[in-house]
């Protein structure tokens, strides 16, 4: 779990968002680099605000849909109050039933943010993915691991990763796994290239004749006097930092966090108080999730702290910056617009319906056409229409009355 960047490719189903968000992640890189700038660190916290700002219409719907919750929350819970001893059908039946009501009266329903949920975590998903794999995306930042790759010859090759080969000479799919190798990867695929034993980074660095590429690759990773291709845990067991710069990324991280929940709860109004049944839980959320995020940034590579830190920094951002723009917005407006949607959903809902009634209504009418025309035919005529059909059916090569037809005649011939 130490290694920060990977250059294989991975993500599944998130693998078209991952995607996206490394092409935006290449022109960032790409900008740095036309300033002479060459730090995944600052990388980092520019692409995670870049993103964290594209989806911040997302994250305003959502904030609204809060606030309105925090209005209606103690009318939910006044009916459930209510139909609290009650659990016979009639009554859970009628709980719904006003319940229903309490969310048409604010234009909204119980998933009123789930869409906005729906689309963002697999972006969030994918984020963390290509923080994970940036070389897999950045290919100028890939093409210069490469680049040292290529640069050893086969006995440098062989004491580093245990192949008998030139670094120039091997296959695509293998410079590939020494990059991964070469971050801190480690395959237990079976004839997969890794590091040998007591060999790390810094020994195949050092030993490239491609020092340009070195020195890029030196400056990409160092950030404040931390290697983030490193845990923050692992830079303390080797001595490299001390217990206090070790630290320094996991705590800010676990802080912004702690102030980013008790934002978000004070902006949306959301109490705390024994009445609020969900007060023990969030008071446990409060205390968790920022020592979560502590443990995590420990463990994990400082880029994915550093990531992580900067993601909820840019949270507490845009909760204030929401927090100013729905404050000039009246909660009643809010609430208007949303039955003015629901309403305009609702009438094009039943549109669609009445075309489909207007569509089988004159099916049906065709239909009962068909059979009156049908009903004023004379018993003559009716044979006739029947027995032209059957003729029809007995020449029509493959049917089963055609069948029928041979086995019949096969037989006459037979009785003959």
């Amino acid at each position: 779990m130490d290694n920060l960047i990977i250059a294989t490719q991975t993500g599944g189903i998130l693998k078209p968002f991952a995607w996206i968000l490394g092409k935006i992640l290449e022109v960032l890189y790409d900008g740095f680099a036309f300033f002479g700038i060459y730090n995944i660190g600052l990388l980092i916290i520019v692409f995670t605000f870049v993103v964290r700002m594209l989806m911040l219409p997302m994250t305003i719907k959502q904030q609204k849909f809060t606030k309105m919750n925090s209005v209606m929350t103690p009318e939910i819970q006044a009916i459930q109050k209510k139909y609290k001893d009650k659990k016979d059908q009639q009554s859970q039946l009628a709980m719904q039933e006003e319940m229903k009501a309490v969310y048409d009266k604010y234009g909204t329903s119980p998933t009123g943010s789930c869409l906005q949920l729906i689309i963002q975590m697999p972006i969030l998903f994918a984020l963390y993915r290509v923080i994970m794999n940036i070389p897999a995306y950045v290919q100028p930042i890939k093409e210069l691991y490469a680049s040292v790759i290529t640069s050893l010859n086969a006995s440098q090759m062989s004491q580093f990763f245990g192949i008998n080969t030139a670094g120039s000479k091997l296959k695509a799919s293998q410079i590939t796994q020494c990059i991964d190798a070469l971050t801190g990867y480690s395959s237990r695929t079976k004839g997969a290239i890794n590091l040998a034993k007591g060999v790390d980074a810094s020994n195949v660095l050092s030993a490239s004749s491609n020092t340009s590429a070195v020195d890029k690759i030196n400056s990409l990773n160092s950030f404040f006097g931390l290697n983030l291709g490193i845990s923050p845990s692992a830079m303390f067991k080797a001595g490299t930092v001390t217990l206090i710069v070790a630290l320094i990324i996991p705590i800010l991280a676990g802080i912004f966090q702690l102030l980013s929940v008790q934002l978000s709860q004070k902006i949306n109004g959301v109490a705390s108080t024994q009445d609020n049944p969900m007060a023990g839980s969030m008071k446990a959320m409060n205390i968790m999730m920022p020592l979560f995020s502590v443990y995590m940034c420990w463990i994990l590579s400082a880029g994915i702290g550093l990531y992580w830190m900067a993601g909820s920094l840019v949270m507490i951002l845009q909760q204030i910056f929401i927090n100013l723009v729905l404050k000039n917005e009246d909660i009643d407006e809010i609430i208007e617009k949303n039955k003015d949607k629901a309403a305009a959903k609702a009438a094009k809902r039943k549109e669609k319906e009445g075309i489909y009634r207007e569509k089988v209504l004159e099916a049906s009418k065709v239909n009962a056409k068909n059979i009156s025309s049908n009903s004023g035919m004379s018993a003559a005529e009716k044979e006739e229409k029947i027995r032209k059909a059957k003729e029809a059916m007995s020449k029509k090569e493959g049917s089963l009355a055609s069948k029928v037809n041979m086995v019949s005649e096969f037989n006459k011939r037979n009785e003959k």
